[in-house]
């Protein structure tokens, strides 16, 4: 059951000496719309910052009055809870500055994915078509290290501006590629306190015609596998390479393809997808992913690592 915070709930803490923050800060706000799975309950408190002074004060604000905050960007790769998420949501879609300088793009956090894309054909730039059509934003992207037809965004970032968030202070610092930590599908963002917040992607200058035809093709094969035909989440396991074949062509083995918790489906055209057929809890996507890791562990012995993030009281 979805839950809504009580007056109770809400007004406890909220003390802060910034009157402007104050007055941007939303109580009780759904998070299900801001999901690509449309699951899941409100957020305690809310804020959408459109600076990069809005979002230190946000931060800090949780930091100083001891309530957990996430930040949540175009909402792909995440299952929210259906009770929600009983901190400070940080919504980044007003965050979307993005400009080019001849072979850069730098964006906001809050970019979504296609617009970087698209600004880069604009610019006749070349390098980030390997993410066309992917959901979500860049800042989410940067985070876990977003990977395609055999392409990550480690490929192409030069820099990033970093929030490095101390026990009650925060720090901004540009973090050179070398000093981000990626490896597969992770980043120093996910095993250190730092906060996306501006990146600096470094392209090539080429053929608009031939970018364009990169971009049609790359999102024509997500097209193909079905990826827009119902609200997901995107993979939901990572794939283990040592297993020698994708983690969707592992669950299609399991022969388990089409099992359905409540509104939630293992999907036909990808195995690795959990699609939500229209009324999916948190609760039935939960359960499934259970399933998945459950039956791969004891029919191949395999246990799988899982892609997507749980946000809430799990």
């Amino acid at each position: 059951m979805t839950k809504s915070f009580t007056k109770r709930d809400i007004n406890s803490p909220v003390e802060t000496k910034d009157k402007n923050f104050r007055n941007k800060l939303k109580t009780n706000v759904r998070l299900a719309p801001l999901t690509t799975f449309n699951i899941g309950g409100p957020a305690r408190f809310y804020v959408e910052p459109s600076s990069l002074s809005d979002l230190t004060a946000a931060v800090l604000w949780a930091l100083r009055n001891s309530v957990p905050f996430l930040i949540l960007g175009g909402g792909s790769n995440v299952l929210v809870h259906d009770s929600g998420y009983s901190g400070l949501v940080i919504y980044t879609g007003r965050l979307n500055r993005l400009e080019a300088h001849e072979d850069t793009i730098t964006a906001e956090c809050g970019v979504t994915v296609d617009r970087l894309v698209d600004k880069s054909l604009e610019q006749r730039l070349t390098g980030v078509e390997f993410a066309a059509g992917m959901p979500g934003s860049t800042g989410g992207a940067v985070f876990m290290n977003a990977r395609a037809v055999d392409r990550s965004f480690s490929d192409i970032i030069e820099k990033a501006l970093a929030l490095k968030v101390g026990r009650d202070a925060v720090d901004s610092t540009w973090l050179e590629n070398n000093a981000l930590e990626f490896s597969y599908k992770t980043s120093v963002f996910q095993k250190r306190k730092f906060l996306v917040y501006n990146v600096v992607f470094k392209l090539t200058k080429g053929s608009a015609q031939a970018i364009e035809s990169n971009i049609r093709a790359n999102k024509n094969l997500r097209k193909s596998k079905g990826q827009y035909l119902f609200p997901n989440a995107g993979c939901i396991f990572k794939n283990s390479r040592w297993i020698g074949m994708p983690t969707g062509k592992l669950i299609e083995e399991l022969g388990i393809k089409g099992k359905r918790i409540g509104d939630a489906e293992i999907f036909e055209e990808h195995a690795n997808f959990i699609i939500n057929r229209g009324k999916a809890s948190a609760d039935d996507v939960y359960r499934l992913i259970k399933y998945i890791e459950n039956r791969a562990l004891q029919t191949k012995g395999i246990k799988l690592e899982r892609e997507i993030n749980l946000v809430g009281d799990w």
